[in-house]
């Protein structure tokens, strides 16, 4: 077991001690006059200023509430929340020595109120407006707030936010927070929420500490191990094949995983001493195995870079991208594939801050036109517990506007919605047709079933599909 791995674990001890204890305090220390943009906002800041005509890195969520709405409760709400997390005020742009992120002061929150009919395509075309509106990074806020009315008792509040001020799990931390402010506001209570022991450009800081120097030579030469002679695309079944073609757009397809498929998986899983997401990484390698021969895979694996307990309670861009390297050896049953799936993730998991850009400058992988480097495929898993908002008195619904553009082959997003799993098939149209990501996504159940039920059986004795 290499040093890395075995730091790793004890930080995940230390970790688990530490929340028991309710968490440290965060270091104390006097931040810079200027504090260099996270590895994050630095990738997002990149994706978007590649760009320019659309921001590809924005997102939409339109909550509806139908009831008693105490407007001026929500108005206070939103300032609140943005008084309490510093990125969701702070702009990003060049500076001296590279990116550098601002925080502007706190003031109040514009929520402008529009009159709009009822009717699901009015807030559709509303909420696309606010998607598709580039946003300049360096100079305006990264969030946006507007309020749908329809009638007294019927509003929609709809939520614009770049990525480079927040991830998956800080929607999770928005919608917890917003919903407890608004009680406050509304019932003139203080919020039950503890003070923050730290803010975004506060962990920005202490990112570039440890990722640099030594500790960063020592990662991204674990990486350059790891990845030699690594294939640098992943073949899927393409309607049309990848060229010079650098268009982006992208469709969405919705689809579900029956609950106990996923319980079957995630029970073979455990037995080898692996975690759920593991079980769906070794399955989702199979599944690519199988439609294309190809033994060696790089699969794309977003973590959620919370490693310090104070970060649990922020709103911020923390996840970086591991690229995961499974190979199948198809007379190997599943349950060998698993462990040697468990040992790679548990030593990648190691070296898991290691930013992405970086990895792909040092293992330099060969370009190949239309595609990114290194990374065209990710599967990522959902498991934070995310909640929906809650306004007492309000009916409450929620969902979210995907941008309609993707520099990724192709992103699979799985996560849990009561017993069964949901997941969300993200693809490059002009390469993939949406009868494509079905048939994937049919036979991803399938193989995540047959792996499961026979765990000790060879891969290629199975009969799963293959290529179409």
């Amino acid at each position: 077991m290499s040093e890395a791995r075995i730091a790793f674990e004890q930080r995940l001890l230390a970790r688990a001690a530490a929340g028991r204890r309710g968490g440290p305090a965060a270091e104390s220390r006097r931040r810079p006059d200027v504090v260099p943009a996270s590895f994050g906002q630095e990738r997002m800041w990149l994706s978007d200023w590649l760009d320019p005509e659309a921001s590809t890195e924005s997102t939409v969520f339109v909550i509806g509430l139908r009831g008693d709405l105490d407007v001026a409760a929500l108005r206070a709400a939103v300032t609140d929340l943005t008084h309490r997390h510093e990125v969701l005020r702070t702009v990003v742009g060049p500076g001296d020595g590279g990116l550098v992120q601002r925080v502007l002061p706190p003031a109040e929150v514009p929520l402008p109120a529009v009159d709009l009919p009822p009717g699901a395509g009015a807030v559709e075309s509303f909420a696309r407006e606010q998607l598709l509106r580039k946003l300049d990074l360096a100079a305006e806020p990264p969030v946006s707030w507007s309020l749908l009315r329809h009638a007294a008792d019927e509003h929609d509040l709809v939520l614009r936010m770049h990525h480079i001020a927040a991830d998956g799990w800080s929607e999770g931390v928005l919608n917890r927070d917003l919903s407890l402010l608004y009680r406050a506001r509304a019932t003139g209570r203080p919020a039950a929420l503890p003070e923050l022991a730290m803010q975004y450009a506060d962990f920005s800081i202490g990112q570039r500490e440890r990722q640099s120097g030594a500790a960063l030579e020592r990662g991204l030469a674990y990486w350059r191990q790891r990845l030699a002679g690594a294939p640098t695309t992943v073949p899927l079944p393409f309607d049309r094949a990848p060229g010079h073609d650098t268009a982006l757009e992208s469709g969405t397809a919705f689809a579900g995983i029956p609950g106990d498929v996923a319980d079957g998986l995630e029970k073979a899983a455990a037995l080898e001493g692996a975690s759920g997401y593991m079980g769906m990484l070794a399955a989702f390698a199979v599944l690519l195995w199988r439609g294309s021969g190809q033994c060696d895979l790089v699969i794309g694996s977003p973590v959620a870079g919370r490693e310090l307990p104070e970060t649990e309670q922020l709103i911020g861009v923390f996840t970086n991208t591991l690229p995961m390297r499974v190979r199948i050896r198809p007379e190997e049953s599943f349950r060998g594939l698993l462990r040697r799936v468990r040992e790679g993730a548990l030593d990648d998991f190691a070296y898991g801050e290691v930013p992405f850009q970086r990895i792909v400058d040092a293992v330099r992988p060969a370009r190949t036109p239309g595609r990114l480097p290194l990374v065209q495929v990710i599967l990522q898993l959902d498991n934070t517990g995310f909640a929906e908002p809650e306004f007492p008195g309000v009916d409450v619904s929620y969902r979210q506007l995907f941008a309609e553009k993707s520099a990724l082959d192709l992103t699979v997003s799985l996560g849990r919605r009561g017993r069964d799993y949901g997941a969300v098939w993200k693809y490059r149209s002009g390469l993939l047709a949406e009868s494509t990501l079905r048939m994937l996504q049919d036979r991803f159940v399938d193989v995540m079933r047959q792996v499961a039920a026979r765990p000790g059986t060879p891969l290629d004795a199975l009969g799963l599909p293959g290529a179409r």
